[in-house]
């Protein structure tokens, strides 16, 4: 059971999520006229910007000694990699805002920009979740595109329960693993929620 947890805690690691939801965003909407070139050259900007950047930097960190873990167990020495999360994040902002992108879309990243500014001040009194705040936000992202017409049909329903589904399945691993605790957890999911759908309504 461990072994599913962390491969679900790896897989839809914070730092992967943001992919993932412009990729739906992306894939499932009208947007997938532009065809599978222009759209894959968005997506590998939104991997460099949000995931591969800064797990670099962390990387670095760990070597120098400034982060005893990788995977930033410790709540004390997530100050610098979130820093170094915002500023790749923002620059993720800026590459969508130039490329044309939507502003729906664009508020998606405008979202993880604020919760992790929010995390930030969190963590330094406690340890929320930023796997829930990702899955939190992803969940919002399905549901608001569906309610809003921008999702295409067939895929309505399916991912609706497939992102309640998996976000249940990674909190679950989160408080398995020792990781978190279920108020951690749950904080988390509120914050991701309540910061894609507030960028969502200020954005679209």
């Amino acid at each position: 059971m461990n072994k599913l947890a962390t491969l679900l805690s790896t897989v839809f690691h914070p730092l992967l999520m943001p992919t993932y939801g412009i990729a739906i965003a992306l894939y499932t909407s009208y947007m997938r006229i532009f065809g599978d070139r222009l759209l894959g050259i968005v997506i590998v900007g939104v991997l460099l910007t949000t995931c591969i950047l800064p797990s670099l930097g962390i990387y670095i960190l760990y070597k120098l000694g400034h982060i005893s873990d990788f995977r930033l167990h410790e709540r004390t020495e997530r100050t610098i990699p979130y820093l170094i999360n915002f500023a790749c994040y923002v620059a993720c902002y800026l590459y969508l805002y130039r490329f044309g992108i939507p502003s729906w879309i664009i508020a998606f990243i405008a979202g993880a920009i604020v919760a992790l500014i929010i995390s930030l001040f969190i963590n330094r009194y406690w340890k929320i979740s930023a796997h829930m705040v990702a899955a939190g936000s992803m969940v919002t992202l399905v549901f608001l595109m569906s309610f809003y017409g921008l999702m295409l049909t067939p895929y309505i329903l399916p991912l609706q329960i497939a992102s309640v589904l998996l976000a249940g399945a990674i909190g679950s691993s989160r408080i398995l693993l020792k990781r978190h605790t279920l108020g951690q957890v749950g904080a988390g999911f509120a914050l991701g929620i309540l910061c894609c759908g507030s960028m969502f309504f200020i954005f679209a």
